[in-house]
């Protein structure tokens, strides 16, 4: 038999009593007889009745729904984050409603697009790599409804954000590699148009610039899809003449598949090549040898983030705010020695 779910309509039909009886009942309000809010509540439990959150939401316009929209959620980071979120969004009796975008930017209009269509009260967001029109989100704003920027964010699109100073992360990570003797240092890069790519980027090219290191180009190499290219990338450096003596990664699993090939290539690290990554991925530290790398707080930032959408939902507001959380630099055994 098809699955029928309670409602106040069968509860009412069941005790032989009026639906809007059983809706007071339910609320708990005074202007009911004892008997019957007992006889109803007990019904009720036995029946496994459960509100429509979304039906009551629609008639008192709010859903208590929150949308949330990241690139992917099988990542270490995200889903910190999304625990973070949890935790806050059951403080304060919100559901959440998660969308992947796959890291594009047509997928990501899409889950905006539905999400809306489900009436949530507030929208999070980290844009996808692909991401630079803001159309969709323009939309939102414009029905009222808070939205909150996460760890990716369109830098001129006005509302509250929660970032990673991932400037200061890498810029930490190289000076690290620097600080442990290394003279040519290079870079395996995220997509050019990304916030996450251009912060990680700078802090690059700054420990380089106070060390009086100098820029190569040659040294810096860009992966449109993260760690699916940087196979490729660390291929391209080691065909150079002259390899480097430290890399930079934009994520632990980019440097992750990098030890493992050139471990099959018989370089060694970190006596050959000192690496460091960032985000501070569980495999990290399982990896042989594990790899020094970049702590974010996603798990803080998820509940800030949190607690920013339903502060706006309570009291709407148009002077924005940015927060940006501090990382820290885990060093372990791929760029230690001599």
């Amino acid at each position: 038999m098809p699955y029928h779910a309670i409602t106040i309509k069968d509860l009412a039909k069941k005790l032989n009593i009026s639906v809007s009886t059983v809706s007071r009942a339910l609320r708990n309000t005074t202007d009911i007889n004892a008997e019957t809010k007992r006889a109803v509540l007990e019904l009720a439990k036995e029946l496994g009745y459960e509100p429509n959150v979304m039906a009551q939401g629609l008639v008192k316009r709010k859903t208590k729904i929150i949308g949330v929209v990241v690139p992917v959620i099988n990542s270490n980071y995200f889903s910190q984050a999304l625990s973070g979120m949890t935790e806050v969004a059951s403080e304060f009796d919100y559901h959440l409603m998660f969308c992947q975008s796959n890291e594009s930017a047509e997928e990501e209009i899409k889950c905006i697009k539905k999400l809306l269509a489900c009436h949530v009260d507030g929208l999070l967001i980290s844009v996808s790599k692909d991401t630079s029109n803001s159309a969709e989100l323009e939309k939102a704003k414009r029905m009222d409804i808070p939205i909150v920027m996460f760890d990716r964010t369109l830098l001129d699109f006005p509302c509250n954000k929660v970032v990673v100073d991932e400037y200061e992360g890498a810029f930490r990570a190289v000076e690290h590699l620097i600080k442990k003797g290394c003279k040519r240092i290079a870079h395996v890069a995220g997509p050019v148009n990304t916030s996450v790519s251009v912060n990680r980027m700078n802090g690059y090219l700054d420990a380089l610039d106070k060390y009086g290191l100098k820029r190569d180009s040659n040294l810096i190499y860009h992966c449109e899809a993260f760690e699916e290219n940087a196979l490729d990338a660390i291929k391209k450096i080691l065909r150079q003449k002259l390899l480097p003596d430290g890399i930079f990664f934009i994520n632990d699993l980019s440097a992750i598949a990098a030890i493992k090939h050139m471990k099959k290539k018989g370089i060694n690290i970190p006596e050959d090549i000192r690496i460091a990554g960032f985000n501070d991925d569980p495999v990290s530290d399982m990896i042989e040898p594990s790899l020094t790398t970049v702590m974010q707080p996603g798990y803080e930032v998820g509940k800030l983030a949190m607690r920013m959408v339903v502060d706006e939902i309570k009291i709407p507001r148009s002077d924005y705010q940015t927060v940006t959380l501090r990382t820290q630099l885990i060093i372990r055994e791929s760029s230690k020695g001599r």
